[in-house]
Formats: structure tokens, sequence, C-alpha cells
């Protein structure tokens, strides 16, 4: 069996006051049970570049865990090659970073 990890934003868009019968977290909390249970009101899309720490259950917890390719990272003048360069390194340093937060993490457990 392949394993593959695969990052999706999910959106709830139902604006009802009473949830449907699959809702675990309440509306507006989105999670693999809309998608699994094949929720009428679950949407989710790609989330390309992007550099998260997902908790117990997979979910990222809130805004500070993750970050994302975009908004000031684009180059001001819209160059796609630049673009695309810019792209590399910002994977170039998340991987590194991903490597880093790894052996750090086995220093400290020693520590403990």
């Amino acid at each position: 069996m392949k394993l593959r990890h695969v990052l999706i934003e999910v959106y709830c868009e139902n604006n009802t006051s009473q949830p449907p019968l699959c809702c675990k977290d309440g509306i507006g909390n989105p999670g693999y049970h809309c998608l699994s249970e094949n929720c009428p009101n679950v949407s989710y899309t790609y989330a390309p570049h992007e550099l998260a720490y997902a908790g117990e259950f997979g979910v990222v917890p809130d805004s500070k865990a993750w970050i994302g390719f975009g908004g000031d990272m684009f180059p001001v003048d819209k160059d796609e090659n630049k673009e695309a360069e810019l792209k590399e390194l910002w994977e170039r340093i998340c991987r590194q970073k991903i490597q880093e937060a790894y052996e750090e993490y086995m220093k400290q457990m020693k520590e403990i």
C-alpha cells in the first residue's frame, strides 16, 4: 500500500442554524468527516505551496500553524519566470525547515 499526504482546504457552506446529521463539529467547522459523509454543504480545494502543522486528527489547529506561498511573496512585477524561481526557493526553504524541526525535536526529546 502506498501512502501520500494530501493538503486541502475544506469549506462549510451551510448558512442555516440547523446542522445536517453528518455534522460532527458544528456548522462552520469542516473536517474529514464532511468529506467521508458526503455532506451537501462541503466544498474543498487544493492548498498549493503550503507548509503546515497538523494536530492529532490531521487538522491544522489555527492560522498560526500554516503558511502558504502568496500575497507579499509574489514578485511585484508579476514576472512568471521569477515567480517559478521564487516557488522553487520556497520549496527548498520549507523542506529545510521540516528537517530542522525533526532534528531540533530529536535533540530536545533527549533532554526530557
